[in-house]
């Protein structure tokens, strides 16, 4: 089942306080207004682009801070307004000279968005019905035209999104050979099928994947059963993945546990909560590691703006300052700056969900969220390129 969830926004700064910040200059361009997910049966204006800049800064600025969000140079009010304001301006300026299209509906719905975000860290849920995007800004180009990402949105029309260079439908499925049906082994078979090019080489068919007990499928790709089990090597039989404080020794376990190697012998045991070490890498979710132990991620609003800059307009200026940790009563290991901003651009060309990164995730938490389910290092050691390459592969995402 392939994912599609699109959430949220990020702020952005001008282009000296992204530098100041390490924002690259395509994230500057591509931070506002990435677009909500709606059900695109003809999206139509409700507010004007201009309009929208306003609105939506002064939403996201008062989340910042009612969440008390923590910054290196503390969170203000009115510079927080300010810098939205502007970038927000300015994209729409370059957007237009682009040739790209503004829709007020989910533009309005993204404003809505914030609204209900509060303080909260959304978490993608890997089974969720994909919903085509309803993207803010949108360009001409129909399904299957070439696309191309215009400061930082891609041009292809509402509902489509641009993957490996062509505008493509996000929730659209393979219509490939069922049970009983002739295949290619290179293209495979419908869900929990595979193509038997063993049993009769010169005319394959597609054969149901084993379940509990079964011998495994002999495939071209090594030995393999249905979803939720595993092949015991030592006897070619399908089992059920183990369970916890069962042993593991092919390391694999049930959802939400991990093969814990530490033990001897090797034996399933819960992902580690909040406060508890990770030395695995992963936690429960919505925790994230850091530092081998499980913390809260900050709230997902406190991505959408940097802060102030290290010019003197410090904490302590003024009232709409976020007072810090120790006057808010905060605990530090609850607001510590993962890396992980809040955008929320499922197919319309995030910031750098799409380029390899050193540092774990990337900034679409739900586009991270859906990828990570999948691949946990990816949001446990660095955004790799095989994570970028999932964006697209796993329906997270178009890059």
């Amino acid at each position: 089942m392939r994912v599609c969830i699109t959430v949220g926004a990020l702020l952005v700064l001008d282009g000296d306080a992204a530098i100041r910040y390490g924002f690259g200059m395509k994230r500057l361009l591509a931070g506002l207004g990435l677009g909500v997910a709606c059900l695109s049966t003809g999206c139509k204006e409700d507010i004007d682009a201009d309009k929208y800049v306003e609105s939506f800064a002064s939403s996201v600025c008062d989340a910042v801070i009612a969440c008390s969000c923590e910054y290196p140079n503390g969170a203000q009010l009115d510079h927080c307004v300010q810098q939205l304001e502007v970038g927000g301006s300015s994209l729409v300026e370059l957007n237009r000279v682009e040739g790209l299209k503004f829709d007020g509906e989910c533009a309005q719905k993204e404003i809505d968005a914030v609204g209900s975000l509060g303080c909260e860290v959304l978490v993608g849920d890997p089974d969720a019905e994909c919903k085509k995007p309803c993207k803010v800004w949108h360009g001409p180009e129909g399904k299957g035209a070439t696309c191309t990402s215009v400061n930082g949105y891609d041009n292809c029309k509402q509902g489509l999104v641009c993957g490996a260079g062509v505008c493509v439908d996000p929730c659209a499925e393979a219509d490939l050979p069922n049970v009983g049906e002739a295949c290619a082994p290179q293209y495979g078979c419908e869900e929990e099928a595979f193509c038997d090019s063993r049993t009769t080489p010169l005319f394959p068919i597609c054969v149901a994947m084993p379940g509990e007990g079964a011998a495994c499928a002999e495939t071209d790709f090594g030995l393999a059963c249905a979803e939720d089990l595993y092949c015991d090597a030592m006897d070619s039989v399908c089992v059920a993945l183990p369970g916890a404080g069962e042993e593991c020794p092919d390391g694999a376990c049930a959802e939400n546990l991990f093969c814990d190697f530490a033990m001897n012998p090797a034996i399933c045991a819960d992902l580690p909560g909040l406060g508890e070490t990770c030395d695995v890498g992963v936690c429960q979710q919505p925790y994230l590691c850091e530092a081998n132990v499980c913390i809260k991620q900050r709230p997902q609003i406190c991505g959408y703006y940097g802060g102030v800059p290290d010019d003197g307009m410090g904490p302590g200026s003024d009232p709409t300052i976020n007072p810090g940790t120790d006057e808010s009563g905060v605990d530090p290991t609850d607001t510590l700056d993962t890396g992980v901003d809040a955008s929320g651009d499922t197919g319309s060309g995030p910031s750098d969900c799409c380029m390899p990164l050193e540092t774990p995730a990337c900034s679409d938490v739900e586009v991270a969220a859906c990828v990570c389910a999948e691949i946990p290092a990816c949001c446990a050691e660095a955004w790799t390129a095989e994570c970028v390459d999932a964006v697209s592969g796993l329906g997270c995402g178009g890059c």
